[in-house]
């Protein structure tokens, strides 16, 4: 938990408090707030004779801005911390009991669902063919392979059947295109 809230709290200080997005171009004005480049100059846009930080609101005199590329790579890090942590909280979401709020870890070859140790116990699946998720998974991949390959080799003839086909259209296109020909030319020269 606390490496969570310290993700959190790095999460919150990587932010624009303008555009409350991630930094993009991080720049620090003179009283140490950070802000999007863009951001603060859009913020300041209309103003001549002072610039006042968006936060603390010191009086600045000057657009005076100073890149922060350490603090551009602090918020690569972050957006790579958060993308991670989403999709690993996206993966335990999907990989838990929704009634026993446990990981699933078995398959029930009867019902063909996959279990926590929980729904093994009486009478849900009692008596029922359960084993673990990933030798199910296995021994059903090798199952569909098994068919897979003779679906590709009657794919294969199909197609070869189709491309027979084809060609064989084009061939008696042709030779009607010919025999069109050889009538008008016949009946050309028969009136002539």
């Amino acid at each position: 938990m606390a490496a969570s809230s310290a993700l959190a709290g790095l999460q919150a200080q990587a932010n624009c408090p303008i555009c409350l997005d991630y930094l993009r171009d991080p720049v620090t004005t003179e009283c140490g707030h950070n802000f999007c480049r863009c951001c603060i100059r859009q913020f300041w846009a209309d103003l001549s004779d002072s610039f006042p930080c968006p936060v603390c609101r010191h009086p600045g005199r000057e657009r005076h801005l100073r890149s922060n590329a350490q603090l551009g790579r602090v918020i690569d890090v972050a957006k790579l911390l958060h993308i991670s942590r989403s999709k690993r909280e996206r993966q335990d979401e999907r990989h838990l009991c929704e009634k026993h709020n446990r990981v699933l870890t078995l398959f029930c070859e009867e019902d063909l669902q996959v279990l926590c140790p929980a729904c093994v116990r009486p009478p849900d699946h009692q008596g029922h063919r359960v084993r673990p998720a990933e030798e199910a998974a296995s021994q059903h991949r090798q199952r569909l392979g098994s068919y897979v390959e003779p679906l590709k080799r009657q794919l294969a003839v199909v197609q070869q059947l189709v491309a027979t086909q084809d060609r064989r259209l084009l061939e008696l296109g042709e030779q009607v295109q010919c025999q069109r020909q050889k009538l008008a030319s016949e009946f050309e020269s028969a009136h002539l």
